[in-house]
């Protein structure tokens, strides 16, 4: 009651405020496109000293606050929520999470956090870790440095896990044995999702998918439903993917 009170309150002082200073005659929306301009400004410059100069070396993880930026003067740059959402379908109130692969976190704080129980965020690039408990924190979310192919997962009873682009990052065998950490640690109604691009011949990546067939190979060996789309993003394909009914004989073998 205290609070609906002081939000009463609140509104009373604007409407007193605004007798004297009527918000119609300010020019709002100009001023909230100007901070727009700005910040996609800032955001440019961000990418400059991270992508093109590389000023802290090669990036590992992609500061989200830029596409969300630069989005209302870029239309093109859409597709970093799509994967946000593209997880977010499958997650319920209270849920839990592994963002596996987090980066700077804004999928776990953006699109996941309001709903889920509990997030477990990892990444073995300390400066990203560091970056999102900075710029991306929440209750619900625990950011930790892991390194997913020597470590055990954080936890276990997972009802969703998230795996993006970073797939490509590792070696074959080093996918099987995540995919079967992840079966291991999951309810056994656990579901995957994630996303990656179509081969693209990029430096950093160790393995890469030509075709959607050839990434349902892979996640049917440890799910018995796998679905794939093919998503046209302007400069890019990329598949995603939600894989559902772990298979127990791959658990077992974990």
């Amino acid at each position: 009651m205290s609070g609906s009170r002081g939000k009463s309150s609140v509104r009373a002082h604007l409407r007193r405020l605004a007798a004297f200073v009527p918000l119609g005659w300010l020019p709002l929306d100009g001023m909230l496109r100007l901070a727009q301009r700005v910040a996609a400004g800032l955001a440019g410059l961000v990418f400059l000293r991270d992508w093109q100069l590389e000023a802290r070396g090669r990036p590992q993880f992609f500061k989200h606050q830029i596409n969300l930026s630069r989005w209302s003067f870029e239309p093109s740059r859409w597709a970093f929520s799509a994967r946000g959402v593209h997880g977010r379908e499958l997650m319920f109130r209270g849920c839990r999470v592994l963002d596996l692969c987090c980066g700077d976190g804004s999928y776990s704080y953006l699109f996941f956090s309001d709903v889920a129980g509990r997030i477990d965020a990892v990444d073995n690039d300390a400066y990203a870790i560091d970056y999102a408990r900075k710029y991306r924190a929440a209750p619900a979310i625990s950011y930790q440095k892991l390194d997913v192919v020597g470590q055990p997962l954080p936890a276990s009873g997972y009802d969703v896990v998230v795996w993006n682009a970073a797939i490509c990052y590792f070696r074959h065998d080093e996918i099987r044995l995540i995919l079967r950490k992840v079966v291991a640690a999951g309810k056994p109604t656990m579901k995957l999702s994630g996303m990656l691009p179509r081969a693209n011949r990029h430096p950093d990546h160790k393995t890469e998918f030509e075709d959607r067939a050839s990434l349902e190979r892979l996640l049917g060996e440890f799910f018995a439903v796998v679905v794939t789309r093919e998503v046209d993003e302007g400069p890019a394909v990329t598949f995603h993917f939600q894989a559902s009914d772990p298979l127990q004989s791959t658990k077992d073998r974990a």
